[in-house]
């Protein structure tokens, strides 16, 4: 038997109140001899013991009562197991707190984090100087954990703030039973503080089992329920995007909650200049497409961002993103003969009328040399059979500069050329077998429009056959999982598919652009097609313009030497100093984790060079609820505890790590006493009377 508030048992001082009382109410008695009444004293003795018997009984009640009441708030517990947290064993307690940006949430008391801290600092009254207390703070990934004396443990959670980062509480809760297990001969408490959004909670399957023999707290929010509306998406299809056409960005807005969403401002900024403006509705626990239309001013790479009237958690209402506007494209064709490049150039020479930024330019194979290809952007080689040892040479060095390169292969080509000297220093794919022939017209095959195509060909193939190209001759292609495919043809085989190089970039092409193997020159697609294809390839090396708050971001920084100083600028203006890392044969600039949503910039001393976006992960923007029972399910083997706001949390974990309470039985026997003793004194007393004779 122990007392979880074993101060209140000073109380039990009041036991003595009603001998007290008893005994100042208490009349003495003086003796005085009446003759005539003495028979009456045998029968006086006899009541007197009776009375006496029913005081003492009621004395007794009335005090136990007291003790009873007094025992009561002291809370009495019992200890029926093997002696968890008895007062004999240290115990060694692990606190989790979440510091997603979810935690921002702004309730009616304030911060939702400020909500968890405050029971953290409340959490730490429990324990004694002798237990082993770690406080590890939590995103996507754990911090290093906070050990000392509670003082200290005080001040650190005082301290906490906060950040962008999405939770990975699976990686957390591994964490910590990594900590606890260094404890083996102690008592082992979890204690988890987090905002129990339903997405967290998916990535805890077969989990339960490693958290077999610890007791796990999990303090639940004040408010479960909290509606929020964010942006998911926005993108632009970069490739298409010139000084000269209109921009279109796709936008994906989403709503958790009860509460839809009416004549929402959005507004979009480029190169921090307003440029539209919109009213949106938005239904309860839904989601909404738009787009923005626009014109975009400046060249080179553009950094934007659109903007969602604030609610209670603002900070995933913007959404960042960057387009690419190149000055000129210069692309340069390549062909055993004239014929070779007629179709192709046309087919460009049609798209730079809507494109001024094109320039095309045609040349055979065998009049290559440094200075042709010495302001060329992208080079494709269509339908050449073979390459001179100095001419290979020349491409390869061209990649590996930066260019861009695309092989529409000749259908009578050397396989064992292209796959042996000439392909291996571009890229991984080879070339398999010849699948058709033109002397075979009717085995034909078509683009497949519902493959998971690259953006690349976004609403550019048709799905009626009619509009669909025949391809009469192609050829299979080996790629390694990690190459990106940007067609596939209907039977599942790759149509085209692209790799990056250290610098440069290289599409090979299934199918040859040659008028007997195909008929693409005819179809409306073609010259979207090439077009596209040129964008995609002139890019700069850094075609990943994007990242996600907490990820590790390596930019490749072309014609810069490893002595080169690059600084990044974070969105607030900090500035950080940038190490060069060999990686892959090649040198990248290393940001280890960028923790800040926004446009960041690099720079070589006051040169701007380089800019990419970073955005929140929007899974954790869906603040849906996870079911209690779901968490019950997923720590069956554990002692699960829910901690509620406002509760005392001292009397909450004493009372679980000293055993069962009670607190009620002395309650109920309290009251059950009180109404004997109420019957016993409000009995009536013997009225027999007694006659003289």
């Amino acid at each position: 038997m122990q007392f979880l508030n074993p101060a209140v048992l000073a109380g039990l001082i009041a036991a003595a109140l009603p001998l007290a009382i008893h005994l100042l109410h208490r009349g003495r008695s003086h003796p005085h001899p009446f003759s005539d009444l003495a028979f009456l004293r045998q029968v006086h003795q006899n009541r007197m013991r009776r009375i006496r018997v029913r005081q003492w009984l009621i004395l007794a009640l009335r005090t136990l009562i007291v003790v009873l009441i007094v025992c009561a708030f002291a809370r009495p517990t019992y200890q029926s197991g093997t002696g968890w947290g008895d007062g004999a064993h240290p115990v060694a307690a692990h606190l989790l707190v979440d510091l997603s940006y979810s935690t921002r949430y702004r309730l009616a008391s304030g911060p939702l984090f400020s909500q968890l801290q405050a029971q953290v600092l409340d959490l730490l009254n429990v324990f004694a100087p002798r237990d082993r207390v770690t406080i590890q703070p939590f995103a996507k990934r754990p911090q290093l954990p906070a050990q000392g004396n509670l003082e200290y443990l005080a001040g650190r959670t005082a301290e906490l703030t906060p950040n962008q980062e999405a939770t990975d509480l699976r990686t957390a809760l591994h964490s910590a039973t990594q900590y606890l297990n260094q404890e083996p001969e102690l008592d082992h408490e979890l204690f988890l503080f987090t905002d129990l959004s339903r997405h967290n909670w998916d990535q805890l399957e077969n989990m339960g089992p490693s958290l077999a023999g610890i007791r796990i707290y999990i303090a639940t929010p004040e408010i479960p329920t909290r509606p929020n509306s964010y942006i998911k998406k926005a993108e632009a299809d970069s490739w298409m995007l010139s000084a000269a056409n209109k921009a279109t960005l796709q936008i994906e807005i989403a709503q958790n909650g009860t509460t839809p969403l009416k004549d929402a401002t959005l507004d979009l900024f480029v190169a921090g200049e307003r440029v539209r403006r919109q009213q949106i509705d938005l239904s309860a626990e839904g989601s909404v497409r738009t787009e923005f239309s626009f014109s975009p001013r400046g060249t080179g790479r553009l950094g934007g961002h659109v903007v969602l009237e604030d609610d209670a958690l603002a900070l995933d209402n913007r959404r960042y993103f960057t387009i690419d506007l190149p000055t000129a494209i210069t692309t340069l064709l390549l062909g055993d003969h004239p014929d070779d490049t007629y179709y192709p150039r046309r087919a460009l020479g049609a798209a730079a009328h809507f494109d001024p930024t094109l320039e095309i330019r045609s040349s055979l194979l065998a009049d290559l040399n440094a200075d042709t290809i010495a302001d060329v952007d992208v080079i494709a080689l269509c339908n050449l059979k073979r390459l001179g040892t100095a001419q290979k040479a020349l491409l390869v060095n061209f990649v590996a500069s930066g260019g861009g390169l695309v092989i529409f292969p000749n259908p009578r080509i050397d396989l064992k050329y292209y796959n042996r000297e000439f392909l291996p220093g571009l890229t991984p794919i080879r070339f398999k077998n010849l699948i058709s022939s033109p002397d075979k017209t009717e085995s034909h095959r078509f683009l497949d429009p519902k493959a998971p195509h690259h953006p690349l060909f976004k609403r550019l193939f048709s799905d009626q056959e009619p509009d669909q190209p025949r391809f009469y001759t192609t050829f299979a292609m080996t790629a390694a999982p990690e190459i990106l495919p940007l067609a596939r043809f209907t039977d599942g085989q790759i149509a085209m598919a692209l790799t990056w190089t250290d610098r440069g970039r290289v599409a090979l092409s299934g199918f040859p652009l040659d008028p007997k193997s195909n008929d693409l020159h005819l179809r409306g697609l073609f010259a979207p097609l090439l077009h596209r294809l040129v964008r995609e390839l002139s890019l700069a090396p850094n075609r990943r313009a994007s990242y996600q708050v907490g990820d590790t971001v390596y930019r490749r920084l072309n014609n810069l030497g490893i002595e080169t100083t690059v600084d990044a600028e974070t969105p607030s203006g900090e500035r950080l100093r940038l190490e060069p890392e060999r990686v892959g044969g090649q040198y990248l600039w290393k940001i280890p984790q960028v923790n800040e949503a926004g446009i960041w910039h690099l720079y070589s001393e006051d040169d701007h060079i380089d800019l990419f976006a970073v955005n929140l992960d929007t899974n954790e923007s869906d603040l849906t609820p996870v079911d209690p029972e779901r968490i019950r399910q997923i720590f069956a083997p554990a002692d699960l505890h829910f901690l509620s706001p406002g509760e005392d949390l001292r009397l909450a974990v004493l009372g679980n790590r000293y055993g069962r309470e009670l607190w009620r039985e002395c309650l109920i026997l309290s009251l059950c006493l009180l109404i004997l003793e109420l019957w016993i004194a409000r009995a009536p007393r013997d009225t027999k009377k007694v006659q003289a004779t």
